[in-house]
């Protein structure tokens, strides 16, 4: 579980390496023909994150509800009232990470039942534990590191995706 656990810090951290090398009035730019945007996508690998680990585990969250609201699955800019913190999606990139490191080292996850309902994923699989979610995680996180990543040439290139 070690290396899976690095692999989801690695991955925030190449999250967090791309926004750093962004404009920050980029970051909020809606390409042509989508619903988000990078600071959107930052914020949903968190929230996801927060409720497939810890919800899911029935555990205590390390963000807010108003965040899990701006970045859940199926929300979009276009529904927020006000822009998000920057800062405060930038932080929690990290010390999401490194709180589940230590809570799972912590034991925090030992010893949990299978979840009482298996979630239905995109990718046509089901996650059934604590263990599936981090790996599922680790995927979604990925996917959506490489949209930023597409976003971002393309914002730069002035191209519609």
């Amino acid at each position: 579980m070690h290396y899976i656990l690095e692999i989801h810090y690695q991955t925030r951290q190449n999250i967090l390496r791309l926004l750093e090398n962004i404009p920050e009035a980029q970051w909020t730019v809606i390409p042509s023909g989508h619903r988000n945007n990078l600071l959107w996508h930052a914020g949903h690998v968190v929230a996801v994150q927060q409720l497939l680990c810890y919800r899911s585990s029935k555990k205590a969250l390390h963000v807010p509800e108003p965040f899990i609201k701006n970045f859940r699955k199926g929300s979009s800019p276009a529904d927020w009232t006000t822009t998000p913190d920057k800062s405060q999606v930038v932080d929690k990139l990290l010390t999401t990470a490194e709180a589940l490191k230590q809570d799972y080292a912590n034991g925090l996850f030992d010893d949990l039942p299978d979840f009482p309902i298996a979630y239905n994923m995109p990718f046509g699989i089901q996650v059934k534990n604590f263990r599936q979610a981090v790996i599922f995680n680790n995927t979604h996180e990925a996917m959506h590191l490489a949209i930023m990543k597409t976003f971002w040439k393309n914002i730069r290139s002035n191209k519609t995706i």
